[in-house]
């Protein structure tokens, strides 16, 4: 674990007598936390708000999820994505909004007998958050996760990239390569050989069968959001932190509604040049359905490799002037003109 940057601030103790006992206790908890994690702690908590006793508050009556995983140690990567799971409450890749004020509070009470306070799960959000939110964003990621709750290293490391996908050419292409029963998804097989390719790059080779089949297990847990046991095509995109933001279509639709002609023309060849990524004067082959893919993401929650050659087809049979199979600017300006807001 990389060497924690800990400085915990306690505004308002000083003058707020109210908040000092809640303080203590969490002071208490977080500096064992730190311990067992082996990381020195910095504090400018003053010894008195230490020594502070507990004000007693009703305790909000609650199920905790962290309590089964407590005494297991360092946690599997099966228990670790669960974990994930439960506190990614609303599939946003994050934990963040009401998943991340229950994560703490679980945390706080895995971790003491005190009767814990809403102010007191506050404070401890605070403070980690201070520690761990890397991106500054207000949320954990799950690299983030893994630095707050120990697990598999090997199982970590498939989430800490430094290579990113550019765009949505990118994932078809290694689709292509990891899709090998042309199926339309990735089967468990398929991610295991997936995982092991990626940990191999890592230098992580070797990996015994059976622990890649739990890594796999593991990423189905977490990007599987269907539960049918595979991963389809915006699952594997987020598995790939390709997210719906970097959608360059998207972001062009929304751009173009307060430009001037002008400038629309002008972002509409960045458009065609994002896609042609072959530099052939034709968006073909694995760059078309990049662009199909992008096209339907916005209104789908879930895209398969056969809904975006069903919507692929459509395109073509409209739009395809010559009937190459490709789409050249020309025509590109007639699917933005018909598929999108946009007007050109």
């Amino acid at each position: 674990m990389e060497k924690i940057k800990y400085l915990m601030t306690w505004r308002g103790y000083e003058s707020n007598e109210g908040r000092k006992a809640d303080g203590a206790i969490v002071y208490r908890i977080i500096e064992s936390i730190l311990v067992q994690l082996a990381e020195p702690v910095i504090s400018i908590m003053s010894s008195k708000h230490r020594q502070a006793h507990t004000k007693s508050q009703k305790k909000r009556k609650f199920s905790n999820f962290l309590a089964k995983y407590e005494s297991i140690g360092k946690l599997t990567c099966d228990n670790f994505a669960k974990i994930w799971e439960h506190y990614d409450s609303n599939n946003s890749g994050f934990i963040d909004e009401d998943g991340l004020d229950k994560f703490f509070r679980d945390l706080l009470e895995t971790m003491t007998k005190e009767e814990v306070t809403d102010q007191m799960a506050k404070d401890m959000q605070e403070c980690f958050m201070s520690t761990y939110d890397d991106a500054g964003d207000g949320r954990i990621a799950i690299t983030e996760l893994a630095n707050i709750l120990p697990t598999d290293e090997n199982f970590i490391l498939l989430f800490r990239r430094k290579e990113k996908l550019e765009s949505s050419v990118d994932l078809m292409e290694l689709w292509r390569k990891y899709d090998t029963d042309r199926s339309g998804y990735i089967g468990k097989g398929e991610l295991k050989d997936f995982i092991s390719d990626l940990l191999a790059k890592k230098g992580s080779s070797n990996i015994p069968d059976q622990k890649l089949q739990d890594y796999c297990n593991g990423l189905i847990t977490i990007f599987d959001k269907n539960k049918d046991g595979r991963l389809g095509l915006k699952e594997m995109a987020r598995l790939l932190d390709l997210k719906e933001e970097d959608n360059f279509l998207t972001q062009f639709q929304i751009n173009a509604k307060n430009m001037s002609y002008k400038d629309k023309l002008a972002h509409f060849n960045k458009v065609f040049e994002y896609y042609d990524k072959g530099k052939s004067d034709a968006i073909e082959g694995d760059e078309l359905v990049a662009f199909v893919k992008d096209l339907m993401e916005p209104d789908m929650d879930d895209i398969t490799e056969k809904a975006v050659d069903l919507y692929k087809k459509g395109i073509l049979s409209t739009c395809d002037k010559n009937g190459d199979g490709k789409i050249q600017r020309d025509e590109l300006r007639v699917v933005l003109g018909l598929y999108t807001d946009v007007e050109l």
